[in-house]
């Protein structure tokens, strides 16, 4: 057992206000002597300091974890919000103490009185946290290594991949759940019998195809496709829930409806998602293609009706309009880096300029509400005139 704490008197105390040469008349009724344990457990207890969302996100018994695999760095996620989490020291002693009387509590004592209070721990580091973009990047590797072909494909020579839960991906990858759970969104993964897969692109191409062919069979590209009905036809063909997800995919954003008194969902596909589908057949194992050769292929391709739109290709092509003849080629934003340095290097090795409305499309997901597009550009590229337009090329010397 530890030996009890020295009690001090109240002339002990009148002596250390003399030495300190403070007024007796400012203690309050309550002196709180604080004395050290024999037994200093420094190592028991965490700090960490807590902003705002993340104070709420406890107060109001909503999830706060700490989250990345052993061989990452961690970070701290509530319901919505992702933050970096890193350890940090501080000159100053923190004393941990079990009982410690504030403020209102210390008034209620009639007469002078002295409590002892024990130090447990002495800690002169915290956590501090700093609010960051989703770490996703791993989330779309993790995917791509098993891409969803089939069920005829599944237990093949080729399916040799992981599978993931939303709880197992929840494990290792560095986003809250809504950041997680639009990260799917954005990359068009599928829940397939509770693991979310991505498609694999000719499987998917597949599908969308006779999508496509039905929906001009029963006009439904201007009518809005009957989601039971599409099921029933090319359920033969293919799973359910790839026909629902490929269907809500390629649809307008708020254009998903249930009509009155009957249980038929009817979508509507969106031109833009579909003709940028097309676009990306054309390019994406093509290298280089001839800008009016491809224009020309890429209409011809598109369900009639619907028209293409160089702005399609935003964040997915590139072009060279000087070139003799002008060339396209596939470049995907999804597939750089997410670190911004990193970024801006990828970008200036596939072109030594860029544009303010080329470069746009590939850096725009790197902002954030205190860093804009021109912000990013002044700190990590050079900006010159080139025949009265500006340009952005990489700040490093060759």
């Amino acid at each position: 057992m530890e030996s009890p704490m020295p009690a001090r008197s109240l002339s002990d105390i009148s002596c250390i206000l003399e030495f300190a040469k403070l007024d007796a008349a400012d203690l309050k009724p309550c002196v709180q002597c604080l004395y050290f344990s024999e037994h200093l457990e420094n190592d028991m207890f965490k700090l960490i300091e807590l902003d705002e969302p993340v104070l709420e996100a406890l107060q109001h018994g909503n999830k706060v974890e700490i989250r990345g695999d052993p061989s990452e760095g961690a970070v701290l996620v509530t319901d919505s919000l992702t933050y970096d989490l890193k350890e940090a020291e501080t000159s100053n002693s923190m004393l941990l103490l079990s009982q410690l009387t504030f403020g209102a509590e210390l008034q209620k004592v009639a007469d002078r009185e002295i409590a002892n209070k024990q130090v447990t721990s002495v800690v002169h580091n915290y956590y501090e946290i700093r609010p960051i973009k989703p770490r996703l990047k791993k989330l779309h590797m993790l995917l791509m290594n098993n891409p969803y072909r089939g069920p005829e494909c599944e237990g093949d020579e080729l399916d040799t991949g992981k599978n993931y839960t939303f709880r197992e991906l929840q494990s290792c990858i560095q986003a809250s759940d809504k950041e997680l759970r639009a990260g799917l969104l954005k990359m068009n993964a599928c829940d397939i019998k509770g693991k979310w897969r991505l498609l694999d692109f000719e499987f998917s191409g597949s599908v969308i195809y006779h999508i496509i062919q039905l929906c001009e069979e029963r006009n439904w590209l201007s009518e809005g496709v009957n989601m039971e009905e599409c099921c029933q036809v090319l359920g033969e063909l293919f799973p359910r829930e790839v026909i629902e997800h490929l269907v809500q995919c390629y649809s307008r954003e708020d254009d998903a409806s249930a009509e009155t008194g009957e249980s038929r969902r009817i979508y509507f596909l969106s031109e833009d998602k579909i003709c940028k589908h097309f676009a990306e057949l054309c390019l994406r194992n093509s290298g280089k293609f001839n800008l009016n050769d491809f224009l020309r292929a890429w209409q011809e391709s598109v369900p009639e009706g619907m028209k293409t739109s160089i702005s399609q290709l935003e964040g997915m092509a590139l072009m060279d309009k000087d070139s003799n003849p002008p060339v396209i080629w596939f470049y995907n934003v999804d597939e750089l880096p997410e670190e911004i340095s990193e970024r801006f290097e990828a970008l200036f090795e596939e072109k030594k300029k860029w544009s303010l409305d080329e470069i746009t499309p590939y850096v725009k997901d790197l902002t954030d509400d205190k860093t804009d597009v021109g912000a990013l550009l002044t700190k990590f590229a050079r900006a010159s005139l080139q025949q009265g337009i500006k340009m952005f090329s990489s700040r490093k010397t060759s």
